[in-house]
Order: C-alpha cells, then sequence, then structure tokens
C-alpha cells in the first residue's frame, strides 16, 4: 500500500492548527519578523490562549503576566514562542500512545522535542547544512510524524511480521515496514507534510531522516538523522562507538561530528531535558 493510500484510510488523525501550519510555511522567507509571527497568532483564539497560559506558567517566572501574543514574542522572542506554539499544535496527535510501535504515552512525543532541541543546536553552532535554528528544530520535531499514521495499520499481526524482518531477516526497521506495509513511517510522513504544504527543505528531511543525503551538498535530511540518533544515545549513553555505529557515515562526516563535538552535543542535549519536560507540560 502506498503512503498516500495509507493517510487516506485513517480517518481519526488529530487535527493540527492552521495557524501553527501557516507559521511553519513563513520559516523557509528570507526573513520573518515579529509582526508576521503576531499577525498569524492572534485569530486563533484556542492557540493564544493556550501560548498566553504556557508564557505565565511557573517555567518562565515572568515579573509581570503576559495578555498578548505581542507581548509574548517581545518578552520571549519569536524563538522561544515558536518552541511552545509547535508544542502546543503538535501534542495531540504525537502524544497519544502507539501501540504499533510498543510505545506508550508520550514516549514519542519526548523523543521527537529532544531530536528537535538537538537539530537546532546542531544547526546553530554552525555546519556543511545551511539552515536556520527555527527550521532545523521543526524538522526534528516532525521527523517521526509518520508513525502516528502507521500505528493505525500496524495490527498485531504486521508487528509480528515486521519484527520477523528485522530479526531472522537483518532488516532495518523502515525495510521491514516497506515490505510488509508497502511504505515506511518516513515515507509516509513525508506524504503528509506534502498535504500540509509544510518547506520543501522540512518535507526532504523528514522523508530522508533514515537515509540522509550527503552528497553532493548535505541536506537537512543529514542534520535530522544525526539529531536522532543522538537522541537515542542521550537514551542509552553507550558513547562515541555506538553512535559512529548507528549514524550514517556520510553525515557524520558532513557534519564533521567528531568525538569532542559529539561530547558538547551530549552535554547541551542532556541538559536541555528540564526544557523538554516543560514544553511538554506546557502542551
Amino acid at each position: 500500500m502506498k503512503a498516500n493510500e495509507l493517510i487516506s484510510q485513517v480517518k481519526n488523525l488529530a487535527p493540527v492548527s492552521h495557524s501553527a501550519l501557516k507559521l511553519v510555511g513563513m520559516l523557509d522567507q528570507a526573513t520573518i519578523s515579529n509582526e508576521d509571527i503576531v499577525h498569524v497568532l492572534k485569530f486563533d483564539t484556542v492557540l493564544t490562549a493556550k501560548l498566553l497560559r504556557a508564557c505565565n506558567s511557573p517555567f518562565f517566572g515572568l515579573e509581570e503576566p503576559v495578555s498578548s501574543v505581542e507581548q509574548a514574542v517581545l518578552i520571549l522572542g519569536h524563538q522561544q514562542v515558536l518552541h511552545i506554539v509547535l508544542s502546543i499544535a503538535f501534542s495531540s496527535s504525537m502524544a497519544a500512545p502507539l501501540p504499533g510501535y510498543a510505545a506508550e504515552a508520550k514516549e514519542l512525543w519526548q523523543h521527537s522535542l529532544v531530536t528537535a532541541l538537538a537539530a537546532e543546536n546542531i544547526a546553530r553552532n554552525g555546519n556543511a547544512v545551511p539552515v536556520e535554528p527555527p527550521i532545523a528544530f521543526t524538522a526534528g520535531l516532525l521527523h517521526d510524524i509518520g508513525k502516528v499514521v502507521m500505528n493505525h495499520v500496524l495490527t498485531p499481526d504486521c508487528q509480528s511480521a515486521v519484527r520477523e524482518r528485522i530479526a531472522q531477516d537483518s532488516r532495518s526497521r523502515t525495510e521491514a515496514e516497506r515490505e510488509i506495509i508497502g511504505a515506511d513511517h518516513a515515507e509516509v510522513g513525508k506524504c503528509l507534510l506534502e498535504t500540509w504544504r509544510l518547506p520543501e527543505n522540512i518535507i526532504e528531511a523528514v522523508g530522508n531522516h533514515h537515509a540522509p543525503i550527503s552528497v553532493p551538498q548535505p541536506k537537512l535530511s543529514s542534520l535530522v538523522h544525526a539529531a536522532n540518533c543522538l537522541a537515542h544515545l542521550i537514551g542509552s549513553n553507550l558513547g562515541w562507538e555506538a553512535f559512529a555505529e548507528r549514524a550514517d557515515a556520510g553525515a557524520v562526516a558532513a557534519l564533521e561530528i567528531d568525538q569532542v563535538k559529539l561530547d558538547g552535543l551530549i552535554i547541551t542535549a542532556h541538559d536541555s531535558m528540564r526544557q523538554v519536560e516543560n514544553l511538554m507540560q506546557m502542551a
């Protein structure tokens, strides 16, 4: 079954705010101003209310309450507001349990946020992928969105067949999904983002995050691939050898990730866990 056919079969996907999707669609513009963000958000009363509630949470410890989107963007900056808005917008679909992947409630959501912050950090520190940190954050956040769709078609029989291909035939997860179902979660995620008309570089990153493109020039998928591997790494804490074995060699080389750089990324990723926990609470 093709990716678009899988998506069309799933009728109960949690809706995503049109304002949030519009905001993501603006990220590939040359410049995005505070006024642009305010204009998109202020007409979405539900998203605005949740944003203001998050801004006034104890996490930020603001002396004066924030009472408008304009204030939120002015005080926190549009990058922090973007974190909050996207966390709110995608939480309902990505925080649910995914029995098809043996994932408990919020497990995918936490992994996605860790990956998003890791991708943003890699982008901020400079590398061969010329991308703005907010775009890297968004691509990292959405890299596994296809699993939300795939979960609906991964029946117990399909799960057993996928596991069998992985264990007995040494297939990767994506290879096994393609052989059993006809498409893998990266393909499905790419197709879903295409229906949402998100920027091409984010679609590319989601579609190729397990097969990153690093030649002739590395694309955003290389960065998101590395961030995804890093997120898994800090969950198991196995060090450079595990990272180098799991990560695509071309992506690692293109991003110039050596032991020293990896150590810094690991420290920052561990430090971001408090931010992840607060973003999950805000949503």
